[in-house]
């Protein structure tokens, strides 16, 4: 969308409504050539994975890494422009004293609602079925879904081994550097599970790290179990590529058709990850759902969004910890610490082995029903879209972060003041001790 000589601002009502001064110009934005890669998520563009401009920077990212956002343009009026996460995060940074604005421009025709995406089995290979308009609604057959890379049987179980990636012990070298493996629940990452468990309306949902021999749940929705063995994880196939991987039926394909996870008790069959993946590029782990029966159509947006935020959030948290801390601001750190930890912890229970018997350790638990805010997209066909109150579960979300942000801001700055105070004493002492030095030699004379 052009926006050639539209000059000034718009005054609107409303604090999630942008305005023309906050928009970068077209002849601003980065050029489409000087990107191969979202500059949030760090995902190659692809045939579905489509480049589009964020409105507030003007950078190149992949739909998935945007929201819709409300701005007010002139003669055009109220509209919904592409904004990525990183601005998202800025603006909502902005909003914490906002100015009381005048009533909001009459006869502006709102635009309608974003549209979702969704993963269908239909039309995977029918390069025609979105030859036209927005190809953000692509399609994929569940059972042709292609994997570039072999599988090897040659052990004593009927599912393949794991795969392991390229760089394997670079990529375990980075996740131990966040120090982030058997921590406690953090409220930010059970949000995450909640808004993935609520928008696919699965009973399972995991926020989940792969290690070496196990993959461990940061936060989850729906499992007893903190672990399993990385022998049995669908999310060591689901880190072989930086795109999501969704299988609509695991009794139909040959990876985990003969699966400890589907042939045993928790008896999986749907399922859909999102990686989450560094700025250097390695996958860490994932942001999942299982469901007990096959679908037909996935709505993946969404976890992949929520992997970018769980992504943010390992970032901040690491950047916190690793922050200098006087002993004021440590006190408020473990006093937090304390109170996440207050919650009942599910047991820690490990999962340790490859064999089948595995399949009777995991255990689902019950799950609530779906909120009110879950709307039925189609009958029978399982899908479901987010309510109006999704983009704000997310972006409180997206919020909690910033004033993480603000926290560790504060922090350093508390320490930045203490030095200071120190080095004063230090000159004055300095100078005391001159003093005494200049009566001694007197005295001396």
């Amino acid at each position: 969308m052009s926006r050639k000589g539209l000059k000034g601002s718009s005054t609107i009502g409303g604090n999630d409504v942008l305005t023309i001064d906050q928009l970068r110009h077209q002849d601003d934005w980065v050029l489409d050539t000087e990107r191969y890669r979202c500059h949030v998520c760090t995902r190659n563009f692809t045939r579905f994975r489509r480049k589009h401009h964020c409105r507030k920077c003007g950078e190149v990212v992949c739909g998935n890494c945007t929201l819709k956002k409300e701005a007010e343009l002139p003669v055009i009026g109220r509209s919904l422009v592409r904004v990525c996460m990183s601005c998202i995060l800025s603006h909502a940074n902005g909003q914490a004293n906002p100015q009381a604005p005048p009533a909001p421009t009459t006869g502006a025709t709102p635009s309608p609602p974003p549209r979702e995406e969704h993963w269908e089995a239909q039309n995977f290979h029918s390069p025609t079925g979105n030859s036209e308009g927005d190809l953000s609604h692509f399609t994929r057959d569940f059972q042709q879904t292609e994997f570039d890379y072999p599988l090897d049987f040659s052990w004593d179980h009927p599912w393949p081994k794991p795969p392991i990636v390229t760089g394997e012990s670079e990529r375990l070298e980075i996740l131990r550097g966040f120090d982030i493996m058997d921590t406690p629940s953090e409220d930010v990452f059970d949000i995450i599970c909640d808004l993935a468990s609520n928008a696919l309306k699965s009973p399972i949902a995991a926020v989940s790290l792969l290690d070496e021999d196990r993959e461990w749940f940061k936060a989850s929705v729906g499992l007893a179990q903190n672990e399993v063995p990385r022998s049995v994880s669908f999310c060591a196939h689901a880190i072989m590529s930086k795109e999501p991987m969704v299988v609509m039926d695991t009794l139909l394909d040959k990876r985990f058709a003969k699966n400890p996870l589907v042939t045993g008790a928790a008896k999986i069959r749907f399922y859909a990850g999102a990686p989450i993946c560094t700025p250097s590029g390695h996958l860490l782990g994932t942001v999942f759902v299982f469901d007990t029966q096959p679908r037909n159509s996935c709505d993946i947006a969404t976890l992949e969004k929520l992997s970018n935020v769980a992504m943010k959030n390992l970032e901040d948290r690491k950047n916190a910890v690793a922050a200098p801390l006087d002993n004021g601001a440590a006190v408020e750190v473990v006093e937090s610490s304390e109170q996440q930890s207050e919650a009942p912890k599910r047991p820690a229970e490990p999962l340790r082995g490859s064999g089948i018997g595995i399949a009777n350790q995991v255990v689902a638990q019950p799950v609530p029903g779906a909120s009110q805010d879950l709307v039925a997209a189609n009958a029978g066909d399982g899908q479901v879209t987010a309510g109006p109150k999704m983009e704000t579960m997310l972006m409180d979300l997206l919020c909690r972060t910033t004033e993480t942000q603000q926290q560790l801001a504060t922090q350093q700055g508390a320490m930045f003041h203490t030095l200071g105070q120190h080095t004063a004493d230090i000159d004055k002492l300095a100078t005391a001790m001159a003093r005494m030095e200049a009566k001694l030699d007197a005295m001396v004379e």
